[in-house]
């Protein structure tokens, strides 16, 4: 843990208490306006780009999260036993689930095998838990990860997990023996310090309390990946290998996509002209007409050094939430990934919101270095303004700490970024257990 300072303190406190954190939308991003759709002569020359390079991707998964929340619906019925539709499912399918073979308790005794599952499943990693089951074999998410990754890249296809540090032994025997996995673990030196109503530093057993600073604090885990291409996706969003192949072929659009973008950067450097810039965002859309209106031959050289993101983008198909929008704020008008905890409760940004026609399932292909392949710090791109409050129930009282920047929202904020819709087979999460089961 780093030594505190008091100005460490001030600065976070400012941040809960004194600043504004939300953003302000302009508009949310919909097809021809931020959003690519590719037509098939873009996806042809994005998996010729792809085949063609010699840039090898891996993988980047951040795995940190318990398996608690996946079954909120069963501690409920303990306490209350209420027999809700989800409950019912749960026993009904109980012998179809990927994990049934581990049980033990006999399906009659329901509280005592509910008990079991809790035991087994509910503090460990939910990258840990059996997802998937095959005719000879159950997979964790960590395994079906790793043999997709294989599937996708060849038997070499690296692939690098967060993790929480006390798990990483039983994640790596999960996984056998294979040199091509690596794990890091969120730096407790980033942990936010926690304050009271009245913004009081709170204190437990005489030494500060303090919470994981959120995914924003993986930057640097993955600013310490060796590759240059790295796909980011989450644990919990993982296909059974019957259902992956749209997703092997989506991620070589996105790569694909990338790759094209940054060569046709590189051509506009070499040739630059306003009409060729015009027609290079119409092709990519990563400006918006704000930023293109006022585009100064000078602001070419920002954007020529500058970390590039895909993002794929899936259609809303429910109640609309995070996703890819429009933001306002002092140098410009930008496409940014923002989560509902980020925008205000005004009438008009809430209209924004609910007209929005795409959200953010986490597929993103990102390039660290520039449009002439040098390497950049990536700590160096964040916009630290975009970080969150969070506010959390402790022990009976209210407690605030802040969050750094997300991971694809604010720590990306000054990167190339380019929205591309891909198709909803991509995203299969896992948040209820009931999303294990095949159809469900």
């Amino acid at each position: 843990m780093s030594i505190v300072t008091k100005k460490d303190i001030i600065d976070q406190r400012n941040q809960v208490f004194e600043q504004e954190f939300q953003v302000e939308l302009a508009s949310s991003c919909t097809v021809g306006n931020g959003i690519l759709r590719l037509d098939g002569v873009a996806k042809e020359n994005a998996i010729i780009a792809f085949e063609e390079s010699k840039d090898k991707p891996s993988f980047f998964i951040p795995a940190s999260g318990s398996g608690s929340r996946m079954f909120k619906f069963l501690y409920q019925w303990l306490e209350d036993e209420k027999e809700t539709d989800e409950v019912q499912r749960f026993f009904t399918e109980l012998p179809n689930f990927p994990f049934f073979g581990e049980l033990t308790t006999p399906i009659s005794d329901r509280k005592t095998i509910v008990a079991e599952v809790f035991e087994k499943f509910s503090t460990i990693p939910k990258g840990l838990i059996p997802f998937h089951r095959y005719e000879n074999e159950v997979r964790t998410a960590f395994q079906e990860h790793l043999a997709q990754a294989k599937e996708f890249l060849g038997e070499d296809a690296e692939i690098h997990f967060t993790v929480q540090k006390e798990f990483e032994a039983d994640i790596a025997k999960n996984l056998g023996a294979n040199k091509n996995v690596s794990f890091s673990y969120q730096n407790d030196e980033t942990d936010a310090y926690c304050f009271d109503a009245n913004g009081e530093v709170v204190k437990e057993d005489g030494e500060y309390l303090r919470r994981p600073a959120g995914h924003g604090a993986l930057l640097e885990n993955l600013n310490a990946i060796d590759s240059d291409l790295v796909l980011l996706k989450n644990i919990d969003n993982i296909q059974h290998s019957f259902k992956s192949e749209t997703t092997k072929q989506t991620w070589k659009l996105a790569i694909g996509t990338l790759l094209n973008f940054k060569k046709d950067l590189q051509e506009l450097a070499n040739d630059f002209s306003s009409e060729k810039l015009n027609m290079l965002n119409e092709t990519y859309q990563f400006l918006s007409k704000n930023q293109l209106d006022d585009f100064q031959k000078e602001d070419l050289q920002t954007i020529l050094h500058r970390p590039t993101r895909v993002c794929g983008m899936v259609k809303n198909e429910g109640e609309p939430g995070g996703g890819p929008f429009l933001i306002a704020d002092k140098q410009s008008i930008s496409n940014q990934i923002i989560e509902k905890a980020q925008i205000k409760n005004s009438e008009e940004q809430q209209a924004i919101v609910q007209g929005s026609s795409h959200f953010n399932p986490v597929f993103i292909v990102v390039s660290k270095t520039d449009a002439q392949g040098d390497k950049l710090d990536l700590m160096q791109f964040r916009d630290d303004s975009k970080f969150f409050v969070v506010k959390k129930t402790y022990k009976g009282k209210e407690i605030f700490y802040r969050e750094l920047p997300g991971l694809w929202n604010g720590s990306m904020s000054n990167w190339n970024t380019i929205f591309l819709e891909i198709p909803s087979d991509v995203f299969t999460p896992v948040k209820s257990v009931l999303n294990l089961l095949v159809g469900s």
